[in-house]
């Protein structure tokens, strides 16, 4: 039976030394709140087109595919069109967006989020992967937490894969 090699205080000081380097390293890539674009808008072209337009007074409008954008009501009320499922924040424990309703959709796992007038977000990385816009415009911080921290999307995750 072997014994165990005893380490030397040089050799801990520079395990340590390498460990507040990497640290340092990963903490000074790390993407902060301010590197997203906000401004990102269904008009842009980083954001794929889904065959949806909406006209400059707010209301939306059908492709020639004849499918329609959620219409809203004056109570924020959605009405989802066929596949696709209306959500309301009562509908959950902790909303997790900035915005009063939507559509959820789950297509082949890509389960993605679409509000009144706006463009199907990833709701996760399938989606995501599928070409949909990231969710964080729509992602709401969570205030107790701080640091440009996010709510909890787990609950919006699986009432979409439910969907599939």
């Amino acid at each position: 039976m072997s014994e165990r090699r005893q380490y030397s205080r040089a050799e801990w000081i520079s395990a340590g030394v390498f460990f507040v380097i990497v640290m340092g390293f990963i903490a000074w890539n790390w993407p902060s709140s301010s590197d997203y674009d906000y401004s990102s808008s269904a008009d842009s072209e980083s954001s794929p087109d889904y065959g949806y337009s909406s006209s400059p007074d707010g209301e939306s409008s059908s492709d020639s595919d004849g499918q329609e954008l959620p219409e809203q009501s004056n109570d924020s009320e959605v009405k989802a069109p066929a596949g696709g499922l209306a959500v309301t924040a009562s509908r959950f424990t902790e909303w997790p967006f900035t915005v009063s309703a939507g559509v959820l959709r789950c297509e082949g796992g890509a389960v993605t989020f679409e509000p009144p007038g706006g463009p199907r977000y990833a709701v996760n990385g399938t989606a995501k992967g599928a070409g949909y816009a990231a969710i964080t415009p729509i992602w709401a911080d969570d205030e107790t937490l701080g640091y440009g921290l996010k709510v909890d999307i787990s609950e919006v995750l699986d009432e979409g894969l439910s969907l599939c």
